[in-house]
């Protein structure tokens, strides 16, 4: 069954957004399962070569308000005007409107459902490949929305700044998904220096080697920013200070890959 949706706001704020884009976000809610909405923020981009739905880290609850703007804003939930300017439209989901947070439901085939109508929707809006993009506890998301939905999932994955140890009850490790069934290309994003103690650059290698069945992994390093902050949620580990760079190195591997010129 198609997913229904209903725009809840076309313009967002002038302070949001810079004029020239404020006619291509929109605010919209899905019908994601029997009596399950989800609210999410579309941005367009003018000519999109790709579209993303972007998996916030930590409960996955940005807040989205009726206006557009977040109640948690960091560096994949408050990107939308920075993806679109590199020519990937973009979707921002809450948490359905069953749950208060997405702790313990990433990896579940009712997440994935939800997910399956965010992408549906996006394959709905443009004719070009879908991409899962998620950050710290949401490179689980992404990772499960391949492993669930297969060739109904995301055209490809890109994991920044991913969990890898679950040492504490609100990390969610993206090793929980069967990384081993992921057929599609995926990059990897980090900082060298994230001080974040459940996403240490040095377990790249491993999840590297995890997705052996992957059409393609590479690993992005990024460097520079600003340590500022608590180190799980801001500073190196959200790219603070190198937000617009790192999108669109993200951006470029994108557009690169799907032009079969990525080395």
């Amino acid at each position: 069954m198609r997913a229904m949706f209903k725009v809840l706001l076309v313009f967002l704020s002038a302070s949001l957004v810079p004029a020239a884009s404020q006619a291509q976000v929109e605010v919209k809610e899905l019908s994601t399962r029997p009596g399950v909405t989800l609210r999410f923020v579309y941005a367009k981009a003018e000519n999109p070569v790709a579209s993303a739905v972007l998996f916030q880290g930590g409960g996955g609850n940005v807040g989205i308000f009726p206006n557009g703007s977040m109640r948690v804003e960091s560096f994949l939930s408050g990107g939308a005007r920075r993806f679109t300017q590199n020519g990937i439209s973009v979707v921002i989901p809450d948490v359905p409107s069953d749950r208060r947070t997405l702790d313990e439901f990433r990896d579940t085939p009712e997440h994935a459902q939800d997910n399956a109508a965010l992408i549906e929707f996006l394959r709905q809006q443009a004719r070009v490949p879908v991409w899962a993009i998620g950050t710290s506890n949401g490179s689980l998301s992404a990772a499960a929305a391949s492993t669930h939905l297969k060739e109904k999932g995301p055209d490809g994955l890109v994991l920044t700044s991913s969990v890898t140890i679950a040492s504490m009850k609100e990390a969610h490790s993206v090793m929980l998904a069967p990384l081993q069934e992921v057929k599609v290309p995926v990059l990897l994003v980090h900082h060298k220096q994230d001080g974040c103690r459940v996403t240490p650059y040095d377990a790249m290698p491993g999840l590297v080697a995890a997705l052996k069945s992957a059409k393609r992994v590479e690993l992005i390093s990024e460097e520079g920013g600003s340590s500022t902050g608590n180190p799980c949620y801001t500073g190196y580990h959200q790219f603070l200070g190198t937000e617009a760079a790192v999108t669109k190195d993200i951006a470029d591997w994108i557009k690169r890959y799907q032009s079969g010129t990525a080395q």
